[in-house]
């Protein structure tokens, strides 16, 4: 298993590594991480640059410099794939020995400049051409930046003999934008990380919010891109409509859900932690709609750990969400560019309609039961795998230089 990050620490990428390993394991593959090293030390002055200058202004230099910007991630996808490289040698020379495919999660930039012989199942729950133009942090860089992107991504997806995806609209932006061939690419959702602890001890449908008693939840380590704020609006304005709306918010807030008379502020979880999993258990269990107005969502792991608590999510029609969330069946997709009153009214439309509600909590449950679970994902993952494994393997690729 290719990983950016040790699959074995549960804090890495959400998460999703360790996730991915683990559901993998348990259906008896054995799983052998080959984790990437990074181009070499990093100087301090890179670093700052990396973790300090706001995006903008680094899409300024994107500008201004293109080749730059370019090489820099051109290096970098082949110094990944000179440490895979490195890593499949020395497995092959030891006791691991030589393994029957490689996999890995959105691992792109590794697999760009990565010749081998060996089958590649890959999965991922983005494709570039959505987060470059939905996260704010890439959207706002340089077109130099944008394009090598794509470009890196273009060349992995020509050297995979299967990939996953989380949701249809990454497949389809990995068929359409970037040219991967339809007949190699599937749709496998990813499971909850936040479930009930006895799952048989959750009830459909939950009990209805009503005008005095209407508690929402929104999980957000990214309150910008999620648009905290204007849940909170939405929140208040429910207030000054007559329902006694509260919001919770798990991370780091803002200025405005701090100052907000309407909102219970929690601070970030770690969910390694068992102490922050049980609160956030109990946020779950405790809420009756969750929030993710996000204005860009690979997938959307929040509603499906709502849906399993029997508590269906209203969220926007960014990225993956609307195949995580069904509107009008396990909850309410609502267009990316509404402002917070058109959230406000569709809570305070389930507020006066309970019945709906309680459509809304059987289906959200019964649907992640089946489908956002990572035993589930890794049985059709192992599935794929199998199947990979019993087509003709691929003749050993030579990627193409690229430049930088």
């Amino acid at each position: 298993m290719i990983s950016l990050t040790d699959p074995d620490d549960p804090d890495q990428v959400s998460g999703m590594p360790h996730r991915v390993a683990s559901s993998l394991r348990a259906r008896g593959v054995r799983v052998t991480p080959i984790v990437t090293d990074r181009p070499g030390p990093e100087p301090r002055l890179a670093r700052a640059y990396r973790r300090r200058v706001p995006p903008r202004c680094k899409g300024v230099v994107d500008d201004l410099f293109p080749s730059r910007t370019a090489g820099v991630l051109h290096r970098r996808a082949r110094s990944l794939a000179a440490s895979v490289t490195a890593q499949l040698e020395s497995h092959a020379r030891g006791d691991t020995g030589r393994p029957d495919l490689l996999f890995g999660v959105c691992i792109a930039t590794a697999l760009a400049e990565l010749a081998t012989d060996l089958p590649i199942v890959y999965f991922s729950d983005a494709a570039s051409p959505i987060i470059n133009a939905t996260y704010p942090a890439f959207a706002a860089r340089g077109r130099a930046f944008l394009d090598a992107r794509v470009e890196i991504e273009r060349a992995a997806l020509a050297r995979v003999s299967r990939a996953a995806f989380a949701s249809a609209r990454a497949r389809d932006s990995a068929v359409g934008d970037l040219g991967l061939r339809a007949d190699l690419a599937t749709v496998i959702p990813m499971g909850a990380n936040v479930t009930p602890h006895d799952p048989e001890g959750i009830r459909a449908p939950a009990t209805p919010p009503t005008a005095r008693d209407c508690r929402l939840l929104i999980v957000a380590a990214d309150p910008v891109r999620k648009r905290v704020d204007l849940a909170v609006r939405a929140a208040e304005s429910l207030r000054r409509a007559g329902i006694d709306a509260t919001l919770s918010v798990i991370g780091p807030g803002t200025r405005l859900a701090r100052r907000s008379h309407a909102v219970d502020f929690c601070r970030p979880l770690r969910l390694s932690d068992p102490a922050d999993a049980a609160v956030h258990t109990g946020l779950l269990h405790a809420c009756h709609l969750q929030l993710l107005p996000s204005v860009g969502e690979a997938f959307g792991i929040a509603p499906t750990e709502s849906a399993h608590h029997a508590r269906p999510a209203i969220v926007s029609d960014a990225g993956g969400l609307p195949s995580v969330v069904r509107h009008d069946d396990t909850g309410i997709v609502i267009p990316v560019a509404e402002p917070h009153q058109t959230w406000a009214d569709a809570i305070a439309a389930l507020v006066r309609d309970p019945e709906r509600y309680r459509r809304y909590s059987a289906n959200a449950l019964a649907h992640a039961r089946v489908e956002f679970t990572w035993s589930a994902w890794g049985a059709r993952m192992v599935s794929l795998m199998h199947e990979t494994l019993g087509a003709d393997r691929p003749a050993r690729v030579t990627p193409t230089r690229t430049a930088g």
